[in-house]
């Protein structure tokens, strides 16, 4: 499944991940060669298991190519769906500055390129460096509203909205659970969107083709095309 201008960017690699990276961006380039020497690149699979919610955290993690969500599971062992990251992405921020556990479990989309600080190694470069301390306060407080729009998604919009608003997530016209990841609804199945949105398929499925009759997006085999974003976006505001 595939949303419009979904398309590009899922095996790009930037010449300097470190400079896609908020903590690192206003470094000069020698501060960042000496921090790319902290830094511990891991290729993971698709489907597979980065962290773990829950266990200890051992450090900061970054996507430099590919595609993470970050998961948390329920007393039933449902898992939702809490954010979903592409290149230049961090994960396991939270964890990193307060000392506690996994906030999440993070899972491998498709073949994916991580980037690894360890948590002693962070530390030291917020102490060292002003601009990285700034910079974390400026990504935890984004990322403080953004989980705060999600839980509003869940108390006040129906599922045919945050199917709408997930959606425009993925062309980046709303970044509360996408980030940096245009891509992120390529080959995406009715199941995943349910975990995104809080719900389960059959709903997610009446949603999708509620949306289509309305002329928002065209349903084929295994995709989904936006074809009128801003009725997407009329959908995406209702309660």
């Amino acid at each position: 499944m595939h949303a419009a201008h979904a398309h590009a960017h899922a095996h790009d690699h930037a010449p300097d991940p470190l400079a896609q990276l908020p903590y690192f961006a206003g470094l000069e380039e020698d501060e960042r060669a000496a921090i790319r020497q902290m830094v511990r690149q891991k290729q993971v699979g698709a489907g597979e298991t980065i962290l773990v919610e829950g266990m200890e955290c051992e450090g900061l993690y970054f996507v430099i190519a590919g595609q993470v969500r970050l998961v948390r599971t329920a007393e039933d062992g449902r898992q939702h769906v809490v954010r979903v990251l592409g290149p230049g992405a961090s994960f396991n921020d939270v964890a990193v500055f307060d000392g506690g556990p996994n906030a999440d479990g993070a899972v491998a989309v498709g073949p994916t390129t991580l980037g690894f600080i360890s948590k002693a190694a962070m530390a030291a470069l917020v102490d060292r460096h002003p601009k990285v301390a700034k910079a974390a306060v400026k990504l935890l407080s984004v990322r403080q509203r953004a989980m705060g729009m999600v839980v509003e998604d869940l108390a006040l919009r129906d599922v045919t909205a945050r199917v709408a608003r997930l959606l425009l997530g993925c062309i980046g016209r709303h970044d509360h659970m996408i980030e940096n990841a245009e891509f992120a609804c390529v080959n995406i199945t009715h199941q995943e969107i349910a975990a995104m949105v809080g719900s389960v398929r059959e709903v997610v499925q009446r949603a999708l083709k509620e949306l289509e009759r309305d002329g928002a997006i065209v349903l084929g085999r295994g995709s989904v095309d936006i074809s009128d974003e801003d009725r997407l976006e009329v959908w995406g505001q209702l309660s």
